[in-house]
């Protein structure tokens, strides 16, 4: 095999492992050893990416583990796993906060939630717990008709009672 590499191909090797994919992986994909790759990007790298373990990570950056493994699960971040741990490269590591950020998003209007609130902010929280029925689409509102209307046929007599109390508070 010839030894002499283009510097295209250097360039794209590096450009790979600063991406985080590991020397084996890089080796088998231009055809060497994983040290041949080590060597040669020790020798032509000037700025050799440090793999961080997932823990030190979120220590580093405050957030829990957990929010790493939803980003990881999710498909948003690709950190690689040779040894049985999650690595993640300095470029990942600082994307990682404009993508919680990002997470932590009202579902309905966007802006920022907060940590206590799992999908929607406080004024959509308390605008879905007042006006629950509204909030509602229009496949989730025919679902809750079908399943009211099964409650009513299994509890005829309950029903009933429900219903002429609600009509004497409207009348009275």
């Amino acid at each position: 095999m010839n030894n002499r590499i283009s510097p295209a191909t250097i360039e794209l090797l590096i450009r790979e492992r600063n991406k985080g994919k590991p020397l084996r992986q890089l080796g088998q994909m231009f055809g060497r050893s994983h040290e041949g790759v080590r060597q040669l990007l020790a020798k032509n790298d000037r700025s050799q990416v440090t793999l961080l373990p997932e823990s030190r990570v979120a220590a580093k950056l405050g957030y829990p583990e957990g929010w790493l493994a939803r980003l990881r699960k999710e498909g948003i971040i690709n950190p690689v796993k040779p040894g049985g741990f999650w690595l993640y490269s300095e470029e990942q590591v600082r994307q990682i906060p404009s993508l919680i950020a990002e997470m932590r998003r009202c579902e309905q209007c966007g802006k920022p939630r907060p940590l206590s609130y799992p999908r929607f902010c406080r004024e959509c929280s308390q605008y879905r717990e007042k006006h629950h029925y509204e909030s509602l689409s229009p496949e989730a509102k025919a679902e809750h008709v079908k399943r009211c209307l099964a409650w009513r046929k299994a509890n005829r007599e309950r029903s009933k009672k429900i219903h002429s109390r609600a009509k004497q508070e409207v009348s009275g």
